[in-house]
């Protein structure tokens, strides 16, 4: 058995440079050289490994643009008269060199390694993909992707953004080797959590971060950097080991500083006479490196030593023993603490091989040799260590990547900022289209695959990494500005339905890049979700408000679902409170409604009528199963029926699902009193004994997770939605006449969790802002005599309107005058209240906590102000205030949103798989 097992990660990528329309372009050569110097040389020390057969593991990731300038004709061909310019040079070296004594030999060795690049491209047919396929067949490499165009995905602000670069690139892998990849490698090892998602969501098993994502994860994980974790999806995450990483990456402590290895800045580009060395250059004039480079590094003055490449192969010889060396004494280090056999993780960019340390495939063979030779330390691929130990710790990840800092400060700084506003943008505007065209034909269809490539190739890392570093600074800038600007091109056709098909060929046949990809790739989480079928089931709901009687959000929420599971066909009885006027039974839209008798509510205290509630509900519920028969599951709603649908689960011996709204412990921001934590136990009881619990938000499923000791895998979370038929307020009306109104509308609860006294006092600096403005309050609660002298002390009681409780014709004909709604929670575990004033049209600020989150993105389709933070609210009410391009910016991505994430249909659909799911927990438990 090893001591370790040495994981060698190299991850080849290059930008997408193709220009048919120039017959020579300068970028080209990046190509051309990582092929001289790296790829084919890498190729070469692979097979000759193999042919000996020697026992080496290598991963090595190809970006999608790197594969595809790889198999391109036109770059083929290109490639090839650039080798023959190449050999011609060094022909012309030699004679010119050819009797001096330091430097003499260095043409005839140039001529030799181009020769044998030649032949070894010759060999594979202009397509050193085939060898690679070959090597994987046989075992020795495990091959893998990386995102589509290398788009830093921490700065990618969507799920959709994500699957974008993602889907493509595995598309494109399995078009060139027959099968998906096992892995996948994240540009600059760029992670953000949910990532992992859509990772798990294509079947990958695993990939990289940085050492810091693995050590600040949490919990801490048990082997550190020298074993791989699991997020919670199931994707395996392999840690860089720092030590490897820096003997090869660092120039100056690393092995690529030795004076004895070539010195990568100076080349005879730079160094002969134009006249001699201009016919090799692009224009004849400009220059660039030719590859003809005769100095080693020798030390840190200018003068330098003639290289000598014996030499510097002993020491590549010495570099690999002695790699292996610090590794095996670090494996056996790590392994006294370990219950399994230690990874050490050492990836690198793959150029560092041969481009910039030129030594560095004889180096790699070397280290291969000196492995095989010995059973202390194996070389493995991830794949292969998932397979000996499949099991590994399940941590949360955080955001971080292996850039400079380790944060996104080399990609996000002053030298590039400006680029994200577009491409933010553009990435709203492609998910929006996709959303709108989600069957279509050519020309439009190619157009919409066309503009998905062109936001792609604007996405990639490459252009702001090249910004910031000041390298071709203007290429960067005319590439990313000629792609964000062809995609506006062909978004405005698509929005105008103008498409001009010269135009759209024209742009196409600059970038033939990704043939099979599908625009469809970009359509919004519930858009995108195919419609199962799903088995109808007979629900008992138990919920203390429902339509009539309405006190919060919660009767409106049991109501619309019920209605949505009933047009979906299932049976769905709800037992309530008693409302004057409805009787003990109505039918309401398909939906069976079965009301306590009022005599059975007669206490005046609160827990004593909560008992009444929930013996009236189990009494008629035994009643309604002698008539309607036996149900398939209970859904509870709220702890105030909780006790009720325990009972009769047990009884009846039927599934419980319980969603819950919110919390005691929440809403009164801690429990202070003997009551409220009567309620948190009664709360934690209905979560303790329901086969699956349901909250609104993320927000909400983490406290109902932590609060009552739930594990996350019992959790759904399952939005609350909006019917926007429902809010009927006139949706023509002129955004400008809003504007001019300038009335803000709060809807809700007064108590002091929906943060109405914060609004309040932040009025004097909104009046300030845009002058005189209108508050108009619409709700009841304990706290408006607060709020009313709230609104006296500040000065500000003649623009406060407290309306009392409006009805729905009430609500919509209040957002119909609304400027802006604002909703200034200090806790809310969801806001359905925001939901109808987005329906409505309005655009809205909501305070940045719990569900809001959840409902606003913070910038598209409304603002998110800090909880309780009184000038910012000010700030951005304001804004919406006196901005009415922003205003309608926001109402145009608002209604959007309702339309593909907030349908009741969607919720309902959601729902009913949570009811299989209990229904199957229910039937394995029983068996």
């Amino acid at each position: 058995m090893p001591a370790g097992y040495l994981a060698l990660v190299l991850h080849g990528h290059l930008p997408y440079v193709y220009h048919p329309e120039q017959s020579e372009a300068l970028e080209e050569r990046w190509l051309f050289e990582a092929l001289t110097e790296c790829y084919l040389p890498l190729i070469d020390v692979f097979q000759a490994l193999a042919r000996d057969s020697i026992n080496y593991r290598i991963t090595l990731s190809l970006s999608p643009t790197l594969i595809t300038m790889l198999t391109n004709e036109l770059l083929q061909q290109r490639y090839m008269e650039h080798l023959n310019k190449l050999l011609a040079l060094a022909g012309l070296e030699e004679k010119r060199l050819g009797g001096d004594a330091n430097y003499g030999h260095l043409p005839n060795f140039y001529m030799q390694k181009i020769t044998r690049a030649r032949n070894l491209y010759l060999e594979c047919g202009h397509n050193p993909l085939l060898p690679l396929k070959q090597l994987q067949r046989q075992g020795y490499l495990e091959i893998i992707t990386t995102c589509a165009t290398h788009g830093f995905l921490p700065l990618i602000r969507s799920r959709e953004g994500w699957r974008g670069q993602v889907k493509p690139a595995l598309d494109l892998y399995t078009r060139h080797f027959g099968h998906p990849p096992a892995g996948i490698w994240l540009p600059e090892c760029g992670f953000a959590p949910g990532v992992d998602e859509i990772l798990a969501e294509y079947g990958i098993k695993y990939f990289f971060v940085d050492q810091h994502g693995i050590t600040n994860s949490r919990p801490a994980p048990y082997y550190g950097i020298y074993a791989p974790v699991c997020t919670r999806p199931g994707v395996a995450v392999f840690g860089r080991d720092p030590e490897s990483s820096r003997q090869v990456w660092d120039r100056h402590a690393g092995y690529p500083g030795d004076p004895l290895y070539r010195e990568f800045y100076r080349d005879i580009g730079y160094d002969l006479n134009l006249d001699y060395v201009g016919h090799y250059l692009p224009d004849g004039h400009i220059r660039i490196d030719t590859g003809f480079k005769y100095h080693r590094i020798s030390g840190p003055d200018r003068q330098k030593e003639p290289y000598l490449p014996e030499h510097a192969l002993e020491r590549a010889v010495r570099d690999a023993k002695d790699f292996h060396h610090r590794r095996l004494e670090q494996a056996q280090k790590a392994g006294r603490s370990m219950d399994r056999i230690p990874m050490i993780t050492a990836p690198y960019d793959a150029e560092l091989f041969g481009h910039w340390w030129y030594e560095g495939p004889a180096w790699l063979e070397f280290l291969c040799r000196e492995t095989a030779a010995g059973n202390s330390l194996r070389m493995v691929t991830p794949g292969g260590y998932l397979h000996e130990y499949p099991q590994s710790q399940t941590v949360e990840i955080p955001m971080s990547s292996w850039g400079a800092g380790g944060y996104n400060q080399y990609w996000l700084n002053p030298s590039t900022d400006w680029i994200y506003w577009h491409l933010h943008r553009a990435e709203d505007r492609m998910s929006e289209l996709a959303d709108l065209h989600q069957v279509t034909e050519n020309p439009d269809k190619r157009c919409l695959n066309q503009a998905a490539r062109e936001l792609l190739l604007a996405q990639s890392s490459d252009w702001p990494f090249i910004m910031h570093s000041g390298t071709t600074v203007d290429y960067a800038v005319k590439r990313f500005k000629n792609h964000i600007g062809r995609f506006n091109m062909l978004a405005e056709m698509l929005e105008k339905n103008e498409v001009d098909v010269e135009t759209l060929t024209e742009i196409e046949t600059r970038s033939p890049f990704l043939p099979d990809i599908n625009y469809q790739v970009f359509r919004s989480d519930t858009a995108a979700a195919k419609p199962k079928q799903q088995p109808v089931y007979r629900v008992l709901i138990l919920s203390w408000e429902y339509p009539p009687k309405t006190v919060g959000g919660l009767a409106r929420h049991v109501h619309d679902l019920s209605v949505a599971l009933a047009e979906a066909g299932s049976q769905v009885h709800v037992i309530t409170c008693p409302v004057a006027k409805q009787g003990v039974y109505t039918l309401d839209k398909g939906v069976h409604v079965h009301r306590i008798h009022p005599n059975r509510l007669t206490a005046d205290n609160f827990m004593d009528w909560v008992e009444q509630l929930n013996n009236g509900m189990l009494d008629l519920s035994i009643k309604m199963m002698e008539v309607y028969d036996k149900f398939d599951l209970i859904h509870a709603h709220d702890w105030l029926v909780g006790t009720a649908a325990v009972t009769i689960s047990h009884r009846c011996k039927l599934p419980l699902v319980a969603t819950i709204h919110a919390t005691e412990h929440g809403r009164n921001r801690g429990l202070h009193t003997d009551l409220q934590r009567h309620i948190h136990q009664l709360e934690g009881e209905l979560a303790r004994q329901a086969d699956l619990v349901i909250g609104c938000s993320r927000y909400m499923g983490h406290e109902i997770a932590t609060l009552f000791d739930q594990p996350a895998d019992k959790i759904r979370v399952i939005p609350n939605g909006v019917d926007p038929d429902n809010i009927t307020t006139g949706l023509g009306t002129d955004s400008v006449e809003r504007q001019k109104r300038k009335v803000i509308v709060f809807l809700g609860r007064l108590v002091s969790e929906k943060g109405v006294h914060v609004l309040i006092s932040a009025l004097p600096a909104i009046m300030e802002a845009v002058g005189p403005v209108k508050l108009q309050v619409a709700g009841k609660g304990p706290y408006q005599q607060e709020l009313e002298k709230l609104a006296h002390s500040i000065g500000v009681s003649e623009q406060v309107e407290f309306l009392g409780f409006v009805d729905d014709p009430g609500r919509n004909k209040l957002l119909h005058q609304a400027t802006v709604a604002v909703f200034p929670s200090i806790y809310e575990p969801f806001g359905i209240v925001a939901l109808e004033a987005m329906a409505a049209g309005v655009p809205v600020v909501v305070s940045d906590t719990g569900g809001l989150s959840d409902v606003i993105e913070h910038g598209v389709d409304g603002y998110l102000s800090p909880p309780g933070d009184i000038h910012m609210l000010a700030h951005y009410v304001s804004e919406v205030i006196s901005n009415t391009e922003l205003a309608r910016h926001f109402v145009h991505r608002a209604r959007r949103n309702i339309m593909v994430k907030f349908s009741w249909k969607q919720i309902a659909a959601a729902t009913r798989e949570v009811y299989s799911e209990a229904i199957k927990k229910g039937s394995l438990f029983s068996e």
